[in-house]
């Protein structure tokens, strides 16, 4: 554990090494980090460095998140977990190697630490090379700002932040690492979930929401997600519009819903209002997080080729990443109170059409149309009836941990068996 300590990124050197691959595009190195989860610490016999937080201590599978039962989660997700070891590197061989001499550490310890799963990552980029998540869609573009450097660059380099500034205080992030040696070591709280996504079923159900509302095309996709698959917002824009450069409308952030109040462009179901209401809840920043996800399982198909029958339906996904100052205020809220929830941000607009779970309705279980949502037929006129999307998107398996200080790190002792 102590010498994983020595290896840790720190936030110094990720910020001077992507600013230096960005400057000069020189490559970063890889990238290396050990979370604990409440029974790794207790596993460490580091109870009293152990964070606060009903959430962090009790775990994500006995929180009220209307997931799948732990036991149809995937075998790995099961048991107790006590820790997650995350290493990244810009090419696959390099990290393959990473990955297998980390995996020759372990084995050292003689089984006092095992190695109970692996996940890999593989980023997908469009050919302006933005990410994509496996529907399709430009992923990871509305993401809160901490640092000056990044609202200055938001600012003058991107679309600008006159109607949607992403400014948050670091301290949304970041809070004290009981363990920490120093006074400015801070950690912040993890949160993992494998997502898996049936693109061919939501792909067909894409088309037939599309002749649902009047054979409108790409805007049907558009409104389940929010932007249309370049990334240009539906609240902004009817028709995709054309990427030309980097900071240009196809990733476009500088909006709000101001002036789309009653969801006839983008409709309150859409999954980025749902999880980032903007204007439509004062103070909804407060509850943002720094999500870091990325696309699991290879693919040999064209993400957007037109094509329905060679699409998977398994075995592909996204393994979903966020750093948070407090689970519960965060996370737990966009999950539960915001992407579960029928009523929010209005009455009956229906639950998050990709995220969201139809079982989170209060009990006895509602009818059925509790979970649908509406959707434009004409932008910015009129509204469907009560139409259902959702279903498409499996969570796998999960697990809360916090991220502790390197000076936390470097106290632990050599793990015997």
């Amino acid at each position: 554990m102590a010498s994983v300590g020595y290896e840790v990124t720190s936030a110094l050197r990720q910020f001077s090494t992507t600013e230096l691959y960005k400057a000069k595009k020189i490559d970063a190195g890889p990238f290396v980090t050990l979370l604990l989860t409440a029974r790794g610490y207790q596993a460490l016999g580091k109870q009293s460095a152990m964070p606060e937080g009903a959430a962090f201590r009790e775990g994500m599978a006995q929180r009220l998140l209307e997931d799948p039962p732990r036991d149809e989660w995937e075998e790995h997700f099961r048991g107790e977990v006590h820790a997650l070891l995350i290493v990244a590197a810009d090419d696959e061989p390099r990290q393959e190697q990473l990955r297998y001499r980390y995996e020759a550490m372990i084995a050292s310890t003689g089984g006092a630490v095992r190695v109970v799963g692996v996940e890999i990552g593989y980023p997908q980029l469009n050919d302006d090379l933005n990410h994509l998540e496996h529907f399709g869609y430009v992923d990871g573009r509305s993401q809160p700002l901490a640092l000056v450097e990044d609202i200055e660059r938001e600012k003058n380099e991107y679309d600008g932040i006159d109607k949607w500034n992403p400014k948050i205080p670091l301290g949304q992030l970041l809070t004290n690492c009981p363990g920490g040696r120093l006074e400015v070591s801070m950690g912040s709280y993890f949160v993992f979930r494998k997502l898996e996504q049936d693109v061919k079923g939501f792909k067909t159900r894409e088309e037939l929401l599309a002749q649902e509302l009047g054979n409108i095309g790409e805007r049907a996709g558009a409104s389940v997600v929010g932007r249309f698959e370049n990334g240009t917002p539906v609240t902004e824009s009817e028709f995709e519009i054309k990427v030309t450069k980097e900071g240009d409308a196809g990733i476009f952030n500088n909006f709000d819903y101001s002036g789309d109040t009653q969801g006839l462009k983008c409709p309150f179901a859409g999954h980025i209002r749902k999880t980032n209401p903007r204007s439509d809840l004062p103070g909804s920043k407060a509850t943002l997080m720094a999500r870091r996800g990325i696309t699991y399982g290879k693919r040999e198909d064209g993400l957007n080729d037109g094509r329905l029958d060679n699409k998977p339906s398994y075995g592909v996904g996204l393994l979903f990443m966020s750093y948070q100052s407090d689970l519960e205020s965060q996370f737990e809220v966009t999950q539960r109170f915001w992407a579960n929830n029928s009523d929010f941000v209005r009455d009956d607009t229906g639950i998050d059409p990709i995220i969201g779970n139809p079982q989170t309705v209060n009990p006895p279980p509602a009818p059925p149309d509790i979970a649908a949502q509406r959707y434009p037929t004409i932008w910015d006129s009129t509204l469907s009836e009560p139409i259902h999307f959702s279903g498409y998107v499996k969570m796998l398996g999960g697990e809360y941990f916090f991220a502790p200080s390197i000076s936390f790190l470097r106290t632990m002792e050599p793990m015997t068996p």
